[in-house]
């Protein structure tokens, strides 16, 4: 017993000494309804010690159809929202200056749409340049509940809500009958009681 409870207690040491692993991951924002348009917020920290992030990529997969993407712009980035047949495949940010340094992060956002009705979450594999030319792919989707070494982001969408920037359909708005209307309509009606009425009394 004292055997296990000397290995359980330097497990846990371990455990709390070190240090969680950073990675590219989605990091907050207007999680978008199923069937619906939002906001994905990436956060993209530095991991390399001696080079700098100079460029993300992030890929959609092939059986999420993103028909429309708008991305923030950040200073000292450019970004291009790449599509194909219809729907966005891609969204690219490249550093047009330094990058995001060693100790640095940076926040990549886009607002796109509809998302898909059928799933509860979509992975969003991405790659992560850096200025010494080498290159990490958050790829990785998590078969268990233990993370992989290079896990993907991940969206997780939220409920289906009704409203402009999905397929629900939005019923057209009765006209409004003003009170002009309505009397103008009866004093048409009253007109041609009176008129059949005095054509009425001629015949006889």
């Amino acid at each position: 017993m004292k055997l296990i409870a000397a290995t359980v207690s330097a497990a846990a040491v371990l455990l709390i000494a070190a240090p969680a692993r950073a990675h590219v991951r989605v990091d907050g924002g207007d999680a978008p309804g199923r069937g619906g348009y939002g906001t994905v917020r990436l956060s993209v920290p530095t991991e390399s010690e001696t080079a700098s992030t100079v460029g993300l990529t992030v890929t959609i997969p092939g059986d999420v159809t993103l028909t429309s993407a708008k991305v923030l712009p950040i200073a000292g980035w450019t970004a291009k929202v790449e599509t194909a047949e219809g729907r966005v495949t891609r969204i690219v940010w490249r550093a047009s200056g330094a990058g995001l340094g060693p100790a640095e992060f940076g926040v990549f956002a886009f607002s796109g749409g509809p998302w898909p009705q059928d799933r509860s979450a979509v992975p969003l594999p991405a790659t992560q340049q850096y200025s010494d030319g080498s290159a990490v792919a958050w790829d990785e989707v998590a078969l268990d509940a233990s993370e992989p070494e290079h896990p993907a982001p991940i969206v997780v969408l939220g409920e289906a809500t009704a409203g402009h920037h999905n397929n629900a359909p939005v019923a057209e708005p009765e006209p409004e009958r003003s009170g002009s209307q309505i009397t103008q309509w009866i004093l048409i009606g009253l007109a041609l009681v009176l008129s059949v009425s005095a054509t009425l009394r001629r015949a006889r």
